[in-house]
C-alpha cells in the first residue's frame, strides 16, 4: 500500500514539475547544439579569416589566440572587403557605368540636359571603387562638377573622364554630358520684371504693381506680416511665466505661514505650562487661549488659533479629544507641534501625568528653534541687501571715473 501511494505521489509531480523541468532540459540542448553548430561553422578554428565581398565593407574579427604567452589572448583584426579584378571590372563595366551615371545626376533629370551642378561622387560603394575625375572643359563643367555661369542658349556637350580605380590599377572610362543656361522660374522671371519696373519714372513717389503677368491674375500683400505669428509664443511664454510666478508666490506664502507658526509655538506652549498649571484641564485651557485670541482680534496675526478654533469645533461637534488634537497637528505639518498634539493626546490618556514637565521642556526647545529662526532671517536680510550696495558701488565708480575719462 505504502508503495502504491509513493509511486501515486511522484506520478503527481511529474505531472506538475514535469514541464518545468523539461523546459530547462530544453535549454540546456539547445545551448549544447548551438555551441556544436559554431563550432563547426566556425571559420576561424580552420585559421581562415573571409572577407565580404566587394561593397560590403570591412569586416571585424575578434580572435580567441592560444600559444601566445599564458592562456588565451583576445585579439581584434578588421580584414579589408575583397576588391574587384581587372577581369570582374571589365565584365561589370556596363553595369559600374549604368550605376555612376545615376550617381552624379545630381539634381538634373538627366545628361542630356545639365542645368545645375552635377555631383561628381569620389567612390561607388556598391562596386569598392574610388573615382577619379578630369573634365575636358574645366570652364564649363570643373573637375568638381560646378557649372559655368555663362552658356550658350543651344547648350554645350562636355566629356568627363572617369578614373575607376581598383586598388593599384585604373579603368579610365568618358561621359558625355550637355550643359545647359539654367531657366529661370516664373518668380524669378517676375522678380526681374519688377526691377525693371521699379527703376522706371523715378519722379514719380510710388510703384504700380501690376494686376496680370502672363495671362496670370496677381494679388499682393506684405510678407511682414508672417512675424505675428510670434505673438502666439509671446502668449504661451506669458501663460508659463504666470503660472512660475504664481507656484512661486504659492511656495513664498507657505514658507511665510511656516515661519510665522514657529515664531508662535513658544508663545503658545508658555500660555499651556501657565494655565495647566493653575489648574485647568487640557480641554478647557485650549479652549481658553482661543477665546482670549479672538477677543484680542489676534487670530488672523497668529494663524495658529485659527487651527485650534477648528480642533474646538471639531470637540464641541463630538469628535473625540485624541482626535481633534492629532488631526490639529496633521493640518499643520510642522513636527513640532505634531510632537505637541502627541503629548496633549498622552495627556488626556494618562490623566495628565508629567504633562507640565513634557511641555517645559519642548518650550525651551521652541524658544531655542525661534531664535535660530531669527538668527536665518537676519542673515537672509543682509544677503538681499547686498545687491543695492553692488548696484551703489556701481554708480560711484562711474561718477569718479567718467570725469577723468572726459578730461583726456
Amino acid at each position: 500500500m505504502r508503495e502504491k501511494t509513493r509511486r501515486g505521489r511522484l506520478n503527481e509531480y511529474g505531472n506538475e514539475y514535469g514541464k518545468y523541468a523539461a523546459c530547462v532540459l530544453s535549454g540546456f540542448v539547445l545551448y549544447g547544439l548551438s555551441e556544436a553548430v559554431g563550432e563547426i561553422g566556425d571559420p576561424v578554428r580552420d585559421g581562415v579569416l573571409a572577407r565580404n565581398e566587394y561593397g560590403g565593407g570591412d569586416r571585424q574579427y575578434e580572435l580567441l589566440v592560444e600559444g601566445l604567452e599564458n592562456g588565451e589572448e583576445q585579439v581584434k583584426v578588421t580584414v579589408p572587403e575583397r576588391k574587384m579584378s581587372d577581369a570582374e571590372v571589365q565584365r561589370e563595366l556596363p553595369g559600374i557605368m549604368e550605376y555612376l551615371k545615376g550617381e552624379i545626376l545630381g539634381g538634373n533629370s538627366s545628361l542630356s540636359k545639365v542645368q545645375s551642378d552635377l555631383n561628381l561622387t569620389r567612390t561607388l560603394v556598391k562596386y569598392g571603387l574610388s573615382v577619379e575625375w578630369e573634365s575636358g572643359d574645366p570652364e564649363t563643367v570643373s573637375d568638381m562638377g560646378l557649372i559655368g555661369s555663362e552658356m550658350p542658349e543651344s547648350g554645350k556637350t562636355v566629356t568627363l573622364r572617369a578614373g575607376l580605380m581598383n586598388g593599384s590599377s585604373v579603368t579610365w572610362v568618358e561621359i558625355p554630358v550637355t550643359v545647359f543656361p539654367e531657366t529661370e522660374t516664373l518668380g524669378e522671371t517676375f522678380s526681374a520684371f519688377l526691377g525693371k519696373l521699379a527703376e522706371k519714372d523715378l519722379e514719380t513717389g510710388q510703384v504700380v504693381l501690376p494686376e496680370t503677368f502672363d495671362g496670370r491674375t496677381l494679388h499682393y500683400r506684405s510678407a511682414d506680416g508672417c512675424g505675428n505669428g510670434g505673438l502666439i509664443f509671446l502668449g504661451i511664454a506669458a501663460a508659463l511665466c504666470l503660472f512660475l510666478k504664481e507656484k512661486s508666490d504659492a511656495k513664498e506664502a507657505k514658507k511665510q505661514w511656516e515661519d510665522r507658526m514657529i515664531l508662535d509655538y513658544p508663545e503658545l506652549l508658555s500660555d499651556f505650562v501657565v494655565l495647566t498649571g493653575a489648574g485647568y484641564p487640557v480641554r478647557q485651557a485650549w479652549k481658553k487661549q482661543v477665546v482670549d485670541a479672538e477677543s484680542k482680534n489676534t487670530v488672523l496675526l497668529h494663524p495658529v488659533y485659527r487651527e485650534m478654533r477648528t480642533a474646538l469645533n471639531q470637540m464641541e461637534t463630538g469628535t473625540p479629544e485624541i482626535r481633534a488634537y492629532g488631526e490639529f497637528g496633521r493640518r499643520i505639518g510642522l513636527g513640532c507641534y505634531i510632537k505637541f498634539a502627541s503629548l496633549l493626546g498622552n495627556s488626556v490618556s494618562t490623566g495628565g501625568k508629567d504633562l507640565r514637565r513634557f511641555l517645559e521642556e519642548e518650550m525651551e526647545t521652541a524658544f531655542r528653534q525661534r531664535k535660530e529662526l531669527a538668527l536665518r532671517k537676519g542673515e537672509e536680510a543682509s544677503t538681499k541687501l547686498l545687491i543695492p550696495m553692488f548696484l551703489m558701488l556701481g554708480v560711484v565708480m562711474v561718477m569718479v571715473v567718467a570725469p577723468a575719462f572726459l578730461s583726456l
